[in-house]
């Protein structure tokens, strides 16, 4: 164990080498800034790229959040991560969920929709859950202040936080709602008891320390490597009675144990699932078929990540400076800060998938050291200089060490300014493209009946443009994360043969989001494969016709190949195409009714357009609006030839518009536009 009076000196000897450039209630001023900096770059356009999700990991989250405030169900039922943040994010959703019943945008928790992997329907939930981890990342800050200035002094501390705060990788995951960022938060304060131990060695430190990083683990499993700080910081203060002292490192491990569970407690409560869980995700981990870099011990990975990303160049020379003092020094709180970071890469190389934002956490203890490094550059360069003089030089140098992380969030926070591209294509759908008018698109559609204002389509060369104007599309978006590229290969521009009427430069620009390229189509009533002898009128729009046919049963709702038999139980593609003439200033639900030779309707479909996203109020003159109208056969339908009729009525009063055939009114709202024959056999 080191003696008081060693420690002392040494503690005097590092005081003395990293005297404040300014004073206490200077340092508290620049603290209180940094941290509101840190703060403001988190919170700013939490909304990014919303409805759309880039990150997996979100939905993976909120999609337990919404299940548990859905059922009012404490058991997350997912393990891939601990329970803590999850907890944290649901309060913060029943919170929103409150606020959103309030503002009536919400009925009740029990019709929250489900979110998908990258769009979801519920955007506000993730702002609100993104607020969380941007608090979570700014409160770090002042943390890691405290670990280096606990260390170095409060230039060291300074610096830290402020290479903190403007890194750019950090900044990245505190716009995200998941894990990694309260992991970190939660490392920090554990590292700065850790520090605490190697002085001092109190109990409470132990029980301190322990807890901590029970909530850290809490956060994410993986998190639960602070536990070695821990251990070092024992070895490093007790020396030769390490294991003497023995008693106190179970007392932290207890905590640890204890605040994790505490945290987690259904990994008790329900341990099959948990332990399928985890099971499955170490598995996963091993296996080394995706991740960031696949393959085991990447170390030239691992490097370029650190030197690029997790602290820059000049962060790591800070670092490695910042440890060379202290080694120099035999100051053994360089172990605990190495020893978590070499931890942390150890546990990683080894396993087949790598997450570069796993090691988040090290950037406590490698900042913590750049921040010792960064004050004894500055004393130096002050030393034999006049008070002021010494003082302009090292804020000359401070700017300059700190100029290029500044750069990079700054660019990045721009970024962040103009919408996503997808963001700009849905404004310029609901600007531009008329209400009821079909919109095909390489995007993933927004979840929810009615949600989304266009076909999601997987490749769009898959089928010719004249397929996309039979079944009424106006336009289609063609976009870059099919492509794999920012260039337009040739293919696209020869399959659309005509110039694109917007475009969304998204990556290509440096901005968020994939490139997208919008196409008319071209599509007229010409296109249209059914269409009555006569000239059909139902109230102010003319019937022109229908595309018939049997869906693709990999996608049903993009579209349908033109045909006229089916077996009994078939779904039936039906498009209905209308050219508004005269707005329509009631509301009307669209039938379509499958007639047998008597009459009888064998089967039918009423619905609203649009399934009620686009009523026939909303339809604009002049416009081509075409409704989906699949319906299902019955099962027993007798084989033969039977009639399509299609029309409308106002499902509160029954009534109907008047029908006219050449200008000829009719007595009945039902026209006929298309026949189709059944049989057993489709070679029948």
């Amino acid at each position: 164990m080191l003696s008081s009076e060693t420690k002392s000196v040494r503690g005097t000897r590092l005081a003395a080498r990293t005297q404040p450039i300014v004073g206490s209630k200077s340092v508290l001023a620049l603290l209180l800034l940094i941290t509101a900096l840190a703060a403001a770059l988190r919170l700013w356009r939490l909304d990014w790229a919303l409805p759309f999700v880039p990150h997996p990991d979100e939905p993976a989250i909120m999609n337990v959040v919404l299940r548990m405030l859905r059922n009012s169900d404490p058991n997350p039922h997912f393990f891939y991560y601990p329970s803590l943040w999850i907890y944290v994010q649901a309060l913060v959703g029943w919170a929103h969920l409150k606020w959103g019943m309030a503002q009536g945008i919400y009925m009740n928790a029990a019709q929250l929709p489900e979110t998908t992997d990258i769009a979801t329907s519920v955007p506000g939930f993730f702002a609100w859950g993104r607020a969380a981890s941007a608090l979570a990342g700014a409160a770090t800050v002042p943390l890691l202040y405290s670990a280096a200035r606990r260390v170095a002094g409060p230039v060291a501390g300074l610096v830290a936080a402020a290479l903190l705060t403007f890194n750019t990788y950090h900044l990245i995951h505190s716009h995200y709602l998941t894990t990694d960022v309260a992991a970190t938060l939660f490392t920090a304060p554990t590292l700065l008891v850790c520090l605490l131990i190697v002085e001092r060695g109190l109990w409470r430190d132990y029980l301190l320390a322990g807890a901590l990083a029970g909530l850290a683990a809490g956060a994410k499993h993986n998190a639960a490597i602070v536990a070695v700080a821990i251990t070092a910081a024992h070895a490093m203060h007790w020396r030769a009675r390490m294991v003497r002292e023995l008693p106190r490192l179970i007392v932290a491990a207890v905590a640890m144990i204890g605040i994790f569970l505490l945290t987690s407690p259904f990994i008790v409560l329900a341990f099959a699932e948990f332990w399928a869980d985890l099971r499955h995700q170490l598995g996963d981990y091993a296996a080394g078929a995706h991740g960031d870099v696949t393959g085991t011990w990447p170390v030239a990975a691992y490097v370029a990540f650190y030197r690029e990303q997790a602290l820059g160049l000049g962060g790591g020379l800070l670092a490695l400076w910042g440890t060379l003092q202290l080694v120099r020094r035999r100051d053994g709180r360089v172990v605990v800060l190495l020893g978590l970071v070499l931890a942390y890469v150890l546990v990683f190389m080894a396993q087949g998938n790598h997450w570069m934002r796993n090691l988040l956490p090290t950037q406590v203890p490698l900042f913590v050291l750049a921040g010792v490094g960064g004050a004894d550059v500055l004393h130096r360069v002050r030393v034999g200089l006049p008070r002021h003089a010494g003082t302009l030089l090292s804020a000359a140098l401070l700017l300059l060490l700190l100029a290029t992380p500044v750069a990079s969030a700054v660019q990045y926070t721009r970024r962040l300014g103009p919408a996503d591209s997808r963001v700009q294509a849905m404004q310029w759908i609901e600007t531009q493209v008329p209400p009821g008018v079909p919109v095909a698109a390489e995007l993933k559609a927004i979840p929810g009946a009615g949600a989304s204002r266009w076909t999601e389509v997987h490749y769009l060369p898959e089928h010719e443009l004249a397929w996309y104007r039979r079944q009424g599309y106006a336009y289609v978006i063609a976009s870059s994360d099919t492509w794999r590229q920012l260039t337009l290969p040739a293919e696209y521009t020869q399959w659309a043969g005509r110039e694109p009427v917007a475009e969304f430069a998204g990556a290509a620009a440096g901005l968020l989001g994939p490139r997208l390229v919008v196409y008319p189509t071209g599509v007229s009533p010409a296109d249209v494969t059914e269409r009555p002898a006569s000239i059909v009128k139902v109230g102010g729009a003319q019937l022109v016709g229908a595309t018939l046919g049997r869906p693709d049963p990999e996608a049903p709702e993009v579209g349908v190949d033109a045909q006229r038999r089916f077996k009994p139980g078939d779904v039936v593609g039906l498009r209905t195409f209308w050219q508004l003439d005269q707005p329509f200033t009631d509301d009307f639900f669209v039938f379509v009714h499958v007639l047998d030779a008597a009459g009888n309707t064998v089967a039918q479909r009423d619905t609203p357009p649009w399934q009620g996203r686009f009523p026939t109020s909303s339809w604009r003159s002049g416009t081509l609006v075409v409704d989906v109208n699949d319906l299902q056969l019955p099962p027993t339908l007798p084989p033969g030839t039977y009639t399509v009729v299609a029309g409308m009525f106002d499902p509160a009063t029954g009534t109907a518009p008047p029908v006219t055939v050449d200008g000829v009114p009719q007595g009945s709202n039902a026209v006929s536009i298309a026949s189709l024959s059944v049989a057993t056999d489709h070679n029948e």
